[in-house]
């Protein structure tokens, strides 16, 4: 039982993880895709077992020196191309890429073209190139120039008598008809193609009006498209100072011209589109981008404007707040101003009352103490009056008392200088006393005046 259920248990997880035929198929068409640039673009084999259809011719590639094997298709397009015969038994080298047929589930080689081994030294010479150009660098993307978007001269390097030209310029045309377009002939197949070619493309590269140059022609055999693959010419489109986009052949015709140039196309038709800007869609652009930048203008433009709207509502609503605000204010400033004049009207009433009181209890002091000054002062005249009979009246006794002692001293000393023996001297004597007498009697009255003045 535990055997059955681990049986069961591991069917599940099978069933789970297993993938379908389809994905599968599909998975290694992936790798083998994502791994293409694994795989030679030439490969050396034996022809056999081929089958001629109308699209196309089957055959298998067998190795030179065992039975290993592998299927090839090359289809008519390519086939009518090629000189001569699919022949069995023939030993040849392809062109192809590796394809893998998902509804098959076969790996099979997708031939683009192929030589009897008596042409293998060209193809030997073509892949030293190849492998040189790749070691200098010459394939990298980094080292590729950006081709202009918008370009109002190209220099186009093709056959002026060859298809390509007018398809060219159709194409060019039809996209962008103002662009100018200058041609430089050139020989694009036979012996005289590598020099005619190299000169064409310098001049173009001298010319500084020219923008962007392109080089083309139309498909052919690999033997007619040969000499892009010419060194010299694929230096010179390497060395190009102006950018270059290089069309040769149709689809899948690969020279190593384009693997250099800048910007590679299919047809010389693809050159014109890859190398002019399509004015329609431009022009479509323009609107479309006018529209939407109109769209966008007015967006912004109403959106501001409703900003500014509210902003201008809110100032509105701000300044009559304000507005209220201040009259409000106004009337509480007059309602204060009520206040203060009716009790400043109050005070000063109250104040001028209290101060006309106390006026006029000053002027009844100031006339009672008047009054009391006035009988103070009749008072105080009437002392002076009887204070001066007083002084004078002991004045003149004083003085009367002086005046006789000193008559009483002048009649001695007169009788003393009468009986003195000098009569003069009694005299000048005499003189002095008087002069004394009248000294003394004006220091009375000094003193009696300063008394009289003490007293008042």
């Amino acid at each position: 039982m535990a055997v059955d259920d681990e049986i069961g248990s591991g069917n599940a997880e099978a069933n789970e993880t297993a993938w379908s035929v389809a994905r599968l198929n599909d998975e290694i068409a992936a790798t083998l895709e994502s791994a293409a640039d694994r795989f030679p673009t030439y490969v050396v084999g034996e022809v056999s077992d081929a089958t001629a259809k109308g699209y196309g011719t089957f055959f298998t590639l067998r190795d030179v020196d065992g039975d290993e094997t592998i299927q090839c298709i090359i289809w008519s397009s390519y086939r009518d191309r090629i000189e001569g015969d699919i022949t069995e038994g023939e030993e040849v080298i392809v062109r192809a890429n590796v394809d893998f047929y998902t509804d098959g589930g076969r790996t099979q080689l997708n031939v683009k073209n192929y030589w009897p081994v008596g042409n293998s030294e060209r193809s030997q010479q073509l892949e030293a190139l190849r492998a040189e150009l790749a070691d200098e660098g010459l394939f990298a993307d980094d080292r590729k120039q950006p081709v202009p978007s918008f370009p109002s001269n190209i220099g186009i390097v093709t056959s002026l008598t060859g298809s390509a030209r007018e398809d060219f310029r159709e194409a060019a045309w039809g996209r962008a008809p103002g662009v100018t377009l200058t041609f430089f002939g050139a020989t694009v197949q036979g012996t005289n193609a590598v020099p005619s070619l190299v000169g064409a493309i310098r001049q173009a590269d001298q010319d500084p009006d020219i923008d962007s140059i392109v080089v083309t022609r139309g498909g052919g055999a690999d033997d007619t498209l040969w000499c892009f693959n010419e060194e010299p010419v694929v230096r010179a489109i390497a060395d190009c100072q102006t950018p270059t986009v290089v069309a040769i052949g149709h689809e899948d015709d690969e020279t190593l011209s384009e693997r250099v140039a800048d910007k590679a196309a299919i047809t010389p038709t693809q050159a014109g589109v890859v190398a002019t800007p399509d004015m329609r869609a431009v022009r479509d652009q323009v609107v479309a981008l006018e529209r939407r930048l109109e769209t966008g203008y007015a967006a912004i433009v109403t959106d501001r404007l409703d900003a500014i709207t509210r902003r201008v509502d809110n100032a509105i609503v701000s300044i009559e707040r304000a507005a209220d605000n201040r009259r409000a204010q106004i009337q509480r400033a007059a309602d204060l101003e009520q206040r203060v004049d009716t009790i400043y009207a109050t005070l000063t009433s109250a104040r001028l009352d209290e101060l006309d009181s106390r006026i006029e209890s000053a002027l009844q002091g100031v006339e009672h103490a008047a009054e009391t000054e006035a009988v103070t002062a009749t008072a105080a005249r009437g002392r002076v009056a009887g204070l001066e009979a007083r002084i004078d009246q002991a004045y003149e006794t004083h003085v009367q008392r002086e005046v006789v002692a000193l008559e009483r001293r002048i009649e001695r000393g007169y009788q003393d200088i009468e009986t003195s023996t000098d009569v003069q001297a009694a005299q000048q004597q005499a003189r002095r006393l008087q002069i004394v007498v009248l000294v003394l009697l004006g220091l009375l009255l000094l003193g009696i005046a300063l008394w009289a003045t003490g007293v008042l």
